[in-house]
């Protein structure tokens, strides 16, 4: 029995986040808990109310969303229910960095966090949202989580990103640290991946005995497959949760090899979780509470839902951050819409299938070691409000280019520096960086964050 996980779950959790921080995160967690379970009928009512009050805040607080509707001769009246946002125009990345703060609400709340996207389409943007929007998100992920067995608590190995070119404050470190330890979670950086990094990984894993892998689809993968062509596994049963990257049917047998069976999970910074896979392993349950979910086709002109089996872009309208709301804002993402039968474990969620928008390609040092491409996005950490879009183009020699689309001038040394940020992590490669005007696309609008020439 884990004494240690049950105490945190029960006593420890509820006295920090209910009683001394007042915030409702546990609450509402128990309540998704049972929405899981609803009606399609109750789970569409909760949206209604939901869109309501948030197209009524966005018209009357977001100079954005005001002069888009009133663009199109709409008011709150004419938006009140989910399928009522198809009224409204699809809002993409490129719109939201032009907007600048008339994306955010003039009234409170305010968007007094502040994030940015992480990179993976290439794209960066800095986006904000308020205290609230963060409880609803956590209390998604404790759900999302839960399906594939891990609760706040538990211990848990978090394969997962890369070190900031600059570190925190030692405060922030320290609170962060502590953080960790009382919730017993264990980060690893996966942007390299040596036979050293890989085998420093295993002996975190024999001795920590996490109950639960949480990683990078790729470098989860990759660690994975080390384990299984050299004998490493020395544990029992170990779900994984795979995010930020797509799970291809390869990963996943080598995970369950190597570990246990595998839960993805899909969303983006935006948004945090969007959907997540339940023990049916039968597409992404979506966490419509707190999301509306489209995935829309762009034909003639116009636009449709996608039929079920048929690939769209995924559009989301995020019900609860009223800071810098999202509406119907496509993230350049493309999945596939889900079949409109019940989950076989019996929840009404509705699901997307697969998500076919997220590959990173993996790069390798001049040693050969993996290189996590998404990873890479933090070398633009300290510039991200200076550069547009990017690319990581790996050629058959090994040198790495990366091109960069600028939103305002850089000095010549960040340029240097960004430079050199890549080559710590790609140890022995020649990295040239080159300032272009514009980035080439694929068929469905997007461009690759990481080529590797083959």
């Amino acid at each position: 029995m884990d004494i240690y996980g049950s105490l945190f779950r029960h006593v420890m959790l509820p006295v920090w986040e209910t009683h001394l921080r007042k915030r409702p995160v546990l609450e509402r967690w128990r309540e998704l808990r049972r929405t899981q379970w609803a009606s399609l009928d109750e789970l569409h009512a909760i949206q209604t109310r939901a869109v309501s009050r948030l197209v009524e805040h966005a018209y009357r607080n977001v100079p954005m969303y005001r002069a888009m509707f009133e663009a199109r001769g709409l008011t709150p009246s004419d938006v009140r229910t989910p399928g009522d946002l198809a009224k409204l125009p699809l809002v993409r990345r490129a719109e939201l960095r032009a907007a600048g703060m008339a994306r955010a609400s003039t009234v409170p709340p305010l968007p007094t966090i502040r994030k940015q996207t992480s990179g993976t389409t290439g794209e960066p943007l800095l986006f904000g949202f308020e205290p609230d929007s963060e409880h609803w998100r956590r209390a998604v992920k404790f759900r999302g989580y839960e399906w594939a067995g891990y609760r706040p608590g538990d211990r848990a190995l978090h394969f997962w990103g890369a070190p900031l070119p600059t570190p925190p404050p030692w405060r922030a470190r320290v609170k962060t640290a502590l953080d960790r330890q009382l919730h017993r979670e264990r980060y690893v950086h996966c942007a390299v991946m040596r036979e050293q990094d890989l085998e420093r990984v295993i002996e975190v894993i024999r001795t920590t005995r996490p109950s639960v892998l949480v990683c990078y689809a790729q470098a989860g993968a990759e660690l994975a497959r080390y384990v299984n062509a050299r004998g490493k596994r020395a544990w029992g049963r170990m779900p994984v949760i795979c995010g930020a990257e797509r799970v291809t049917p390869r990963d996943r047998a080598d995970l369950e090899a190597a570990f246990g069976p595998v839960f993805d999970v899909y969303g983006c910074r935006e948004v945090m979780m969007i959907g997540g896979e339940c023990e049916a392993h039968a597409g992404y349950h979506l966490s419509m509470e707190n999301l509306v979910v489209e995935v829309v086709v762009t034909e003639h002109g116009g636009e449709r839902p996608a039929r079920e089996g048929e690939a769209g872009e995924v559009v989301f309208t995020d019900l609860h951050n009223f800071g810098m709301p999202f509406i119907r804002y496509a993230n350049g993402d493309v999945a596939t819409a889900g079949s409109s039968r019940r989950c076989a474990c019996g929840r009404t969620l509705p699901r997307i299938e697969a998500v076919t928008g997220r590959v990173s390609e993996t790069l390798h040092d001049a040693n050969g070691a993996a290189v996590s491409g998404v990873a890479l996005g933090n070398i633009f950490y300290e510039v991200s409000a200076a550069v547009r879009q990017f690319q990581i183009v790996q050629h058959r020699d090994r040198s790495v280019t990366i091109r960069v689309v600028l939103a305002e001038q850089l000095p010549g040394e960040a340029l240097t520096q960004i430079g050199s940020n890549a080559r710590r992590l790609l140890a022995g490669v020649d990295v040239n960086v080159d300032v272009v005007q514009d980035l080439p696309r694929n068929a469905t609008g997007k461009h690759h964050l990481v080529v590797v020439e083959r």
